[in-house]
């Protein structure tokens, strides 16, 4: 699951971002194909997690250290994976990465501070600043180099989805009403997927356009959360159907709205959707049952997105992060 928290929740409870970082067994980075099934990229310490891959199969991510500290990387089929750099603190993650190899994540500084960062293609670090608080952390780039997250405001009053073009200062995307904002994915048109908490409280999935800014994308039920979009304007992401429970991945379209996906057979158990590619195909998990202690990695294909269990590297669980436009998926697996 590609969950987003705040960089001040993020350095509090880090284990909170993935579900398998709160296991005991040991995760690896992967990328799977129809043809060659689920490799394992390795780590550069302990755990390592893949957050994106482009369209010629260079993958981001983050790795736990041997002393447990996070640390972004680049990997690509003729190098392995390479450790990205800090803005001088002990700290990084990377969450996008576009065809030309550009990653975008999160770093940290001497201070302590999280500011979004971009890295080159050769490894520079560049550091995007805030929207005027004191942290923000980068999700999403398209291949324009448009970039999206979200940042604390000034005064560190509110956490806002912010979209950054170019060398120009980050862009407030605002809120549905609520307090806080943030921004997941950007496609080229520069349509912003993300989520947002409404005048009433609860979090709902957007999409941002400039024509007609922030807009409530609805819920399956209660909450929602959109994490992915493609190049068409669909998106994909997750919603808690009423009552409380499951939470189901969601197919949104402008025509047909959001569209539940459904799980690997068991509807009480949940899944997610964190990526979409130019063919509608669809990458996330999904628990196997309603007990919700088993999930698998899976991709949705066709029109009538049919689900498809990925396995795992050996393990118990494994989850599908992102796909690219070839239908190559990347995630992490438990090893043992």
């Amino acid at each position: 699951m590609k969950f987003y928290l705040s960089i001040a929740v993020l350095l509090l409870v880090v284990f909170l971002v993935v579900p398998a970082l709160a296991q005991q067994s040991t995760q690896h980075a992967f990328m799977w194909s129809e043809k060659s099934g689920m490799k394992d990229l390795g780590s550069l310490g302990a755990s390592s997690y893949a957050q994106a891959v482009n369209a010629s199969g260079q993958v981001a991510g983050y790795f736990v250290t041997n002393l447990g500290d996070l640390h972004a990387f680049r990997w690509t089929a003729k190098g392995g994976m390479k450790v990205l750099g800090t803005l001088g603190g002990d700290f990084s993650v990377a969450w996008g990465i576009d065809d030309s190899g550009v990653v975008v994540g999160a770093a940290s500084k001497s201070s302590g501070a999280v500011d979004a960062v971009l890295w080159t293609a050769t490894g520079v670090i560049k550091d995007l600043r805030t929207l005027g608080g004191s942290s923000s952390e980068a999700f999403g780039i398209n291949n324009k180099g448009d970039i999206v997250g979200d940042s604390s405001t000034k005064g560190n009053t509110a956490t806002h989805a912010f979209l950054k073009i170019g060398s120009r200062r980050m862009r407030d995307l605002g809120t549905l009403g609520g307090a806080s904002s943030s921004a997941h994915a950007v496609d080229v048109h520069r349509a912003v997927v993300g989520n947002s908490t409404t005048s009433s409280g609860d979090e709902h999935a957007f999409l941002w356009t400039k024509a007609a800014g922030m807009e409530d994308l609805g819920t399956l039920g209660e909450t929602s959360n959109a994490i992915g979009i493609n190049d068409l304007g669909q998106a994909v992401g997750f919603s808690v159907l009423s009552g409380g429970s499951p939470s189901h991945a969601f197919f949104w379209t402008k025509g047909a709205g959001m569209q539940d996906l459904g799980t690997l057979g068991d509807s009480g158990a949940n899944s997610d959707a964190s990526g979409i590619n130019k063919s509608g195909e669809i990458a996330g998990y999904s628990f196997t049952d309603y007990t919700n202690s088993v999930y698998h990695a899976v991709v949705w294909q066709g029109t009538n997105h049919q689900i498809s269990d990925l396995g795992t590297l050996g393990g118990k669980n494994s989850t599908g992060a992102a796909i690219n436009a070839s239908g190559k998926v990347v995630g992490w697996s438990d090893i043992n």
